[in-house]
């Protein structure tokens, strides 16, 4: 899969985490406007953003916390994020749940809530 023909190149701003009011600045791959990909020290994250208006490629965090898809990321970030966009979009939510999500390693329990699609 190329990145280009799915993902926007764009720009991130996360923050303030602590007292100090630091504001943090991430490139990484867009998807749909609503979710970035991108490499913080080694670690990649999957995070929900918002498009800033009037403001090409320029987003906010989101609604939600991150999740970490990888860590310790070496070499090209761009080719791992191809590898497991690859790999997932290959495989059907089922095969996630069983095959993906419950044998991640350092994994805690976790509820999904699925039941609130009913």
């Amino acid at each position: 899969m190329k990145i280009s023909n799915y993902f926007e190149l764009a720009s991130i701003v996360l923050g303030s985490f602590d007292q100090n009011q630091e504001l943090y600045v991430y490139q990484g791959y867009v998807m749909n406007e609503r979710y970035i990909f991108f490499v913080d020290e080694g670690t990649l994250w999957l995070r929900h953003v918002q498009k800033v208006a009037h403001i090409d490629h320029f987003y906010i965090d989101g609604d939600t916390g991150g999740l970490i898809l990888a860590e310790h990321i070496t070499g090209n970030a761009k080719e791992m994020l191809e590898l497991i966009v690859d790999r997932l979009s290959g495989m059907d939510a089922l095969t996630f749940l069983t095959d993906v999500l419950l044998w991640t390693p350092d994994r805690v329990d976790m509820n999904l809530k699925l039941d609130r699609f009913q």
